[in-house]
């Protein structure tokens, strides 16, 4: 049985415990920890990050500092590989990169990306770095779109998340129609980046052609947003959160999920496809990856205001600047996100089709455990070798 170290300078996302429950065959997970990492995910239940690491991260590449000083721990001495995740190693080891943004591995300020874009590239092409995987082919894009790639292209490789498949069986209601929009379990304050005010701007458009939809809102909220939108009938926000047994509840009860995000959310969108759902979302980033339209669920149109991109394809969501301009939602993303949910409203028997082949992809298909596991294996064991 081989060792793999997970290591993560901040908290990981949760679907790495899905592999970490579930590795491949003939390997078993440790994950790192540190005085940083626990600290880190004290600081994260709260919304100081946005804040705190902001301003520092004006000062000095947090990512890459952060990375030096985690080379300066032991790992455990039987450790076969490591599995670095948004961040890059600095050890004499046989190492994995495994990222979604690839500004992050240098820090939350994109500007620091022509300046320290050499680190990126030196660590790439280290014999110790094996394999690069990106989660996403837009992610693997800006990889080759913005570095030099000659002496790590074929380093490159996509490896989707995986998760679980569910053992129950899908109970189609009659009558009322219920909208599920799940926010960040990991992060709190990510509401607005999610799409939360677009999915309560077009249920206000909903509920005055469909009387039977309702609503339901697990994300934490915003005070002024709840205050504004709490009283509209069909409407129910939990803004605390839910024992897994009645969270788990919602999405068995739901019929649409809805979640019009501005940048990529991996976990919630597959663990609703996991429960046969039917996925209305943004088309921007790696979304269409996991929404595909017309087949597991309908992509809205994005702002023709917001500028998501830079002209390499790095993406500008997350930046002080994005996050105000998604302050009030566009009228027209609004418009067609409620013509897409609509459609599904209206037609049950193409909520159930999507809802299908959504659970298939989780069971079978590109997000299952199985087709992780064989791509991880003989990466893994390349790696090793």
């Amino acid at each position: 049985m081989k060792q793999v170290y997970l290591e993560a300078g901040w908290k990981p996302n949760p679907l790495y415990d899905e592999l970490v429950s579930r590795p491949p065959e003939g390997y078993k997970f440790t994950v790192g920890t540190s005085p940083l990492k626990r600290r880190a995910s004290r600081v994260a239940k709260n919304r100081a990050p946005y804040w705190l690491l902001g301003k520092l991260d004006k000062i000095a590449p947090l990512a890459l500092l952060r990375a030096r000083a985690e080379s300066l721990k032991r790992v455990p001495p039987d450790t076969d590989l490591i599995v670095s995740c948004g961040m890059l190693v600095y050890r004499r080891v046989p190492w994995v990169a495994d990222h979604e943004y690839l500004s992050l591995l240098l820090g939350g300020n994109i500007g620091y990306f022509n300046t320290y874009r050499g680190f990126l590239e030196r660590a790439f092409a280290s014999e110790y770095c094996k394999r690069i995987i990106c989660w996403s082919q837009v992610a693997r894009k800006v990889v080759e779109s913005n570095l030099d790639c000659g002496k790590f292209q074929d380093k490159l490789e996509v490896v989707y998340f995986a998760i679980r498949s569910k053992e129950f069986k899908k109970d189609f209601r009659n009558g009322k129609v219920k909208l599920l929009f799940v926010g960040s379990a990991n992060l709190p304050g990510e509401f607005k980046i999610k799409g939360g005010r677009e999915t309560l701007e077009a249920f206000l458009l909903l509920r005055q052609q469909y009387s039977q939809v309702e609503l339901v809102v697990r994300s934490d909220v915003p005070p002024d947003i709840k205050t504004k939108y709490g009283g509209n009938e069909g409407l129910t926000i939990i803004d605390t959160p839910l024992p897994r047994e009645r969270l788990e509840q919602e999405y068995k009860t739901a019929d649409i999920f809805v979640l019009p995000a501005h940048n990529t959310p991996w976990m919630v969108p597959l663990e609703a496809m996991s429960y046969e759902l039917p996925i209305v979302s943004l088309d921007v980033w790696g979304n269409p990856e996991i929404v595909e339209d017309g087949k597991t669920g309908l992509l809205a149109r994005t702002s023709e205001g917001l500028r998501y991109y830079t002209d390499s394809f790095m993406p500008y969501f997350g930046t002080r600047e994005f996050m105000k301009s998604i302050e009030s939602p566009d009228p027209a993303v609004v418009a067609d996100l409620a013509a897409k949910i609509g459609v599904l409203i209206e037609n049950a028997e193409l909520r159930r089709q999507m809802g299908a082949a959504g659970r298939r992809e989780v069971e079978q298909g590109k997000f299952s455990i199985e087709r992780r596991n064989a791509q991880l294996k003989r990466i893994f064991d390349e790696a090793t070798a």
